[in-house]
């Protein structure tokens, strides 16, 4: 018992020393970190300049009432429009800063390292959790930081409606979903050997996963019924649930304010829920997934979310472990003979 204890011990401090040099690997090189960085950023910053005034004009043509709010109470329904595209922000960058945190293994794997840290007494399972725990890791930070870029925007805008426990709930599927994206993309990535390679993967990524989950626009019609098969719209809808039910309520308490007949602002919210592309639960402040017309509710997209991440956990298990022993073979320079 003793020496199975001191074995584990050994091995758990080989674990954290490996994590940290990842880490320090990964932060000694300013332009990897400024890149991963700056993909929620410009995601960001386009949904500001562009998406933002796309949206408004659609909620201004389909609301008849519209013209006739106040500017403080036009922000209140604004506020949903923001909530609803920082929610998307969170879901595209949980899988892009993933993706492009991988590039530690895949240069390690390009230059041979994986063979140097698996011929030693080093575990070769430990020094796969390391990879992993370092991703999710810088994963987790990073999105915490954006989260805190979306609260402090929000604010700005008027339009932080958003409790402690939401705050929470956001934390925590903030965690949820970088444990997801570091299983997916470490995943792929084990099938990557060269750096060119992962970067022409991580610009693809970056341009199309907010389409394919549906975090840019609402998904409809043959979309909608593709992006229920990927588990980023799960996460992005989570976000959407603890984002924009605060805003909910305040809009809907502003419409019970102004005397509208409750017929019509029934209509108006299923107006508001049909611009964004939410279906509501019979909890009126909690958005469903559309599943082939069964209707997934919040505690359910968890549970899908966390299966997700168990199925990514055993590929890793069954399928990338030949793959991370093989490091493709080091190009020898030919020097000429004198």
């Amino acid at each position: 018992m003793a020496e199975t204890f001191k074995r584990f011990q050994e091995q758990f401090r080989v674990f954290l020393t490996l994590t940290k040099r990842h880490i320090l690997v990964f932060s000694k090189n300013w332009t990897t970190v400024l890149f991963t960085m700056m993909v929620p950023v410009v995601i960001f910053i386009v949904y500001i300049i562009f998406l933002r005034g796309m949206m408004i004009d659609g909620i201004q043509a389909s609301l008849d009432i519209f013209d006739q709010l106040t500017e403080t109470q036009q922000a209140k329904i604004y506020a949903l429009a923001d909530c609803w595209m920082m929610a998307g922000v969170l879901a595209v960058s949980c899988i892009t800063v993933s993706l492009n945190t991988n590039y530690i293994l895949v240069r390690d794997k390009e230059r041979g390292a994986n063979r140097d840290f698996i011929s030693s007494p080093i575990s070769s399972r430990i020094v796969m959790v390391s990879y992993f725990s370092f991703n999710t890791i810088v994963c987790f930070l990073v999105n915490f930081l954006v989260l805190c870029l979306c609260m402090i925007y929000l604010a700005a805008y008027g339009a932080f409606m958003i409790d402690f426990v939401d705050f929470l709930a956001l934390v925590g599927i903030i965690l949820l979903s970088t444990m997801n994206a570091a299983f997916l993309t470490f995943f792929v990535c084990n099938f990557v050997k060269t750096e060119s390679t992962l970067s022409s993967i991580v610009a693809i990524a970056s341009a199309a996963v907010g389409f394919v989950i549906g975090a840019y626009f609402p998904a409809t019609g043959i979309i909608q019924k593709i992006t229920v098969f990927f588990p980023g719209t799960y996460s992005a809808s989570l976000f959407r649930n603890y984002f924009m039910s605060g805003p909910l309520y305040h809009v809907l308490s502003m419409l019970d304010s102004l005397n509208i007949p409750g017929a019509d602002i029934q209509e108006i919210t299923n107006t508001l829920l049909t611009q964004f592309g939410l279906v509501l639960d019979s909890d009126p402040f909690s958005f469903m997934i559309d599943f082939f017309g069964m209707e997934v509710p919040v505690n359910i997209q968890a549970w899908v979310l966390a299966a997700f991440t168990g199925i990514f956990a055993v590929f890793n298990i069954a399928f990338t472990y030949r793959n991370f022993m093989k490091a493709p073979k080091l190009k020898k320079k030919r020097t000429k003979a004198q």
